[in-house]
Parts: C-alpha cells; sequence; structure tokens
C-alpha cells in the first residue's frame, strides 16, 4: 500500500513574517530616524497615511531635530536687480550627489515661474526654506519647494496714522516652525522709525509707534537686516549695530565685540565685514574672519544690569581656506551656516559649519550680488496643517480673480485625480488650491499628487 503524499511542513518564518504593515509605530519611527536628512524624511514618509501620520507627530519632529538640528543648504538665490532680472538659484554640490536632495530640487520651482518672470519682484529675505520677495506696495512669501504661497498687501487702512514720505528701510522674515512666520517691516521717516508686523494668523498688519531720536543717518535703504533668536540687527556704523527686540519692538544699539572696533576714524586698519544669525541651537552669533583664514564666533549675552555684549564662543583657522590666496569676509549666518564670500579667485561664496568650523561648499556665481542660502523648510512641507489664508496661488498680479476662473478647472482635475490610492502614492507632496468659499474655518492637511520626482 502506498504511503500517502507528504504535507509540506509550516516553518517559523511562514507564520513570523514581517511586513511593512506588521511594523508598529514605535518601529517606524526608528526607521525614519536613521535617515540623513529633511529632504529623506519628506520622501519616505509619503509612502503611506501612516507613515505620514508617525512622521507628522510633535514628538517624532523634536526627536529628529535633535540629530538633525541644521537642514542641508540646496543652494544660492543670488539677486539680479541690477540686471533687471529676478533672483538666480545657485544648487550646491550636494544637491548633485544626494538622491532625495535632487528630488526636491526637481520638484520645486526654483525658477520662481510662478513669480511670472516680473523683475520688479526684489529678494528681500529668505528663511527656513521660504522666500520674502517685494514689489512695489506687495510682499510675497514663497516656499519654491512646496509651491506654497502667501500674498501680503502693505495698505494704508491697516495704518492708524499714516505718514506721507515714510520709506521702508528693510523687510524681514521671521520663521518659526511650520506657519509661524511673521514679516516684521521697519519704516523711516526723518530721523524716527517704527516697526510694522505681520502675521498669516492676522489679515492686518500691526503698526507699532512710533520711535525718536534713533540714530539712523548712518543707514542705507533698504538695509540689510539679519535676524536671530527674535532679533534683528542692522549695521548702524563701524562699532555698532541697531537692534530691535521683536519681543518689545524696541529699538537699542550694541558695541560690537573689542577686536572689531574702529577706535579712529583715521585708522588704516581695514574694516571688519561680519554676519549676524542664529546657531543650530538658535542662540544669537556674530561670525567674522580676522586676519586671512581665521574665523571668529561670538554669542550675544545678557548681564546681570539687562545689557548685551559679545562673547566670544570659539575661533579657529579654516584649513579648507588656506588653499586659497585671496581675503575673504562673512557675508551671512543663519541656521547654524555662515556664506563667506571671496574678494576674488574662481569661486565666490563659501558655506562654513560654525559647529564643526569646517568647509561645507563653495559656489560659482556674481560676487557682487546679494546672495542668501537656501535650507529647506522645516518640519518639511505636508507635515503641518495648511491655514486658510496660506494657499498656493499665484504671486502676480490680480491673483484673486485668477484664482477664481481657474478654481472650475482646479476641481474638475481634482475629480479626476480622487480614484488615487494615498496609500500607493509615489510622488512628493504638494499644496493643493482650495476655493476661498468651499474651504473649512478649521485647519487641515493638504494633500495632493505633485511632481514625480523619481
Amino acid at each position: 500500500m502506498a504511503a500517502p503524499p507528504s504535507q509540506p511542513m509550516e516553518t517559523s518564518s511562514d507564520t513570523d513574517a514581517t511586513t511593512v504593515d506588521s511594523l508598529k509605530d514605535d518601529n517606524i519611527e526608528d526607521i525614519l530616524l536613521q535617515l540623513p536628512s529633511p529632504a529623506s524624511l519628506a520622501r519616505a514618509a509619503i509612502s503611506s497615511r501612516r507613515w505620514r501620520r508617525v512622521a507628522s507627530s510633535p514628538d517624532f519632529l523634536r526627536r529628529f531635530r535633535e540629530r538633525h538640528p541644521s537642514p542641508p543648504v540646496l543652494g544660492l538665490f543670488v539677486s539680479q536687480t541690477d540686471l533687471g532680472q529676478l533672483p538666480v538659484f545657485h544648487p550646491s554640490a550636494s544637491v548633485r550627489s544626494d538622491p532625495d536632495l535632487a528630488a526636491a530640487a526637481r520638484g520645486g520651482d526654483f525658477l520662481l515661474t510662478r513669480l511670472e518672470h516680473d523683475p520688479a519682484w526684489r529678494l528681500r529675505d529668505c528663511h527656513n526654506g521660504r522666500l520674502l520677495l517685494c514689489r512695489g506696495d506687495s510682499l510675497s512669501i514663497y516656499d519654491p519647494v512646496s509651491h506654497r504661497h502667501v500674498a501680503v498687501r502693505r495698505s494704508s487702512k491697516d495704518d492708524p496714522c499714516p505718514v506721507s514720505g515714510a520709506e521702508y528701510m528693510s523687510d524681514c522674515l521671521l520663521g518659526g516652525h511650520g506657519e509661524s512666520f511673521r514679516v516684521v517691516s521697519v519704516q523711516r521717516e526723518g530721523t524716527r522709525l517704527r516697526a510694522m508686523e505681520y502675521r498669516p494668523s492676522s489679515p492686518d498688519w500691526r503698526c507699532h509707534p512710533w520711535v525718536d531720536g534713533v540714530a539712523v543717518a548712518t543707514l542705507c535703504t533698504p538695509a540689510m537686516p539679519a535676524a536671530a533668536a527674535g532679533l534683528i540687527f542692522w549695521r548702524r556704523d563701524q562699532n555698532s549695530s541697531l537692534l530691535l527686540d521683536t519681543s518689545t519692538m524696541t529699538f537699542s544699539t550694541v558695541p560690537l565685540p573689542a577686536p572689531l572696533l574702529v577706535l579712529s576714524p583715521q585708522s588704516i586698519r581695514p574694516r571688519q565685514v561680519y554676519g549676524i544669525g542664529d546657531t543650530e541651537a538658535g542662540e544669537c552669533c556674530l561670525a567674522v574672519i580676522v586676519g586671512r583664514t581665521t574665523l571668529q564666533v561670538w554669542l550675544l549675552k545678557k548681564n546681570a544690569a539687562g545689557d548685551m555684549s559679545w562673547e566670544l564662543e570659539k575661533q579657529t583657522e579654516i584649513n579648507e581656506l588656506t588653499g586659497f590666496t585671496r581675503r575673504f569676509r562673512v557675508y551671512m549666518v543663519s541656521a547654524g551656516q555662515a556664506l563667506v564670500y571671496s574678494t576674488g579667485g574662481k569661486y565666490s561664496h563659501f558655506v562654513i559649519d560654525l559647529k564643526n568650523l569646517t568647509l561645507k561648499d563653495k559656489f560659482l556665481c556674481h560676487r557682487f550680488m546679494a546672495a542668501y542660502p537656501f535650507q529647506m523648510t522645516w518640519p518639511p512641507a505636508g507635515f503641518v496643517p495648511t491655514s486658510t489664508c496660506e494657499r498656493s496661488t499665484y504671486a502676480c498680479r490680480d491673483a484673486e480673480k485668477q484664482h477664481e476662473a481657474s478654481s472650475s478647472s482646479r476641481k474638475r482635475k481634482h475629480e479626476e485625480e480622487m480614484p488615487l490610492s494615498c496609500d500607493n502614492e509615489t510622488t512628493e507632496p504638494s499644496i493643493s488650491t482650495a476655493s476661498s468659499k468651499n474651504e473649512s474655518s478649521q485647519e487641515k492637511f493638504c494633500y495632493s499628487p505633485g511632481p514625480h520626482l523619481n
């Protein structure tokens, strides 16, 4: 009698197989924490709604930020005002070598096409992945990676005490996390100043009182501000900076560090060019190159009497710069990165990590134009709720009319895309444009399939 056919034995691998769906949230967090950059996190998190939810939790974002305190520099936006052109983007070397950063750059609008190639737009500031541009009485806050845009108009109706002849000395973009940015503009009229503040949570500007007696004769208009830890600085003269504390909207002056002071107007020592900004930890710092390649980092401290002064934190020679024969000057500091420009030679700008005091990147672009380092927004686009005041609209004349005219076509397109499963998305998120008439007053996540970046 023939033996019955043997049945295959069930192995432990068949019963205990681990799939992506079987992972716990803690396992997903551990996986995402190993990613090297916010760009990598953004691409991984859109693989499913669950992964996006895990990556969007405040606790996870805090832990990821602790491991990656400073987002990578994607490149430089160089102002082309004198040439009558929009700012030009120069990608960093890491964008060409890192596939995740390259995907973010390819999917972004770094040609600023949504500004309709209008050369009247002027780049006034860049912070936390957003550009602040000005054209007449219009301001535009634009994130090229997510295509998010906020159009803001300076209106006299918000000013309880309008002053004819007052000019805008500068506009500064202050960024928190997510949507908690604000714009602080400073007006100048004769020998007095005042600050004006815009927040996306309010439709109107807040005008602060005029301040008399501020020595502003040496400030040019427009003046390029430097922001750090809620403070805005302007170079006032050879020995001091003008400071605006945005928590109290009060102006004051802060002397420069002692080694940078020019004690005599007839001094033959060249004027030191320094940059003020924030460290990775959010502290206010001043960076300056003394000698040929020695970089000093100073931190702003407050004494018991409430007075502020600079204290030397560290200094070292930047060995990577010793091979160049030109002089170097610190142009700007942002999120722990110092932008240094050269007075000659092949490369015009260098990016130095102030934490390790090492050279991170170098650029070849117009050395006499204003340059702004661009870093990705933190948290990445799509990880925070989008309020009704921030939408991806066109920054052009009659934007509202164009928005209404195209709303019906966008609605039909959205209905055609609805069958796509969010759990099977393979594209980067972009922010959908919702009709203001149908939009809920509650904050919500807005996702739609964006450009394919693989």
